[in-house]
């Protein structure tokens, strides 16, 4: 693990605490999850193929192998 550190202006500390405090986390939980909302990448690809084939997800009642089979049906891979 890397350590990382910052200043924040008083109005700042008080709002991350604050929020810290209402989602019941510690400081250093809230600084990581706003270093991850910043750097990770939450997009949809429309070219992944786990996004091109929606029609063939579960529909209730059916039963697949997705868990068995998943590289096959998305990739058609053995």
């Amino acid at each position: 693990m890397k350590v990382a550190q910052t200043e924040l202006n008083e109005t700042e500390y008080q709002l991350l605490t604050r929020y810290a405090e209402e989602h019941k986390l510690t400081v250093k939980e809230a600084l990581r999850m706003a270093a991850q909302k910043l750097v990770l990448d939450d997009k949809v690809y429309p070219d992944d193929p786990i996004f091109k084939n929606i029609e063939r997800a579960s529909k209730p009642g059916r039963k697949t192998k997705w868990s068995v089979d998943h590289d096959k049906i998305l990739y058609s891979k053995p």
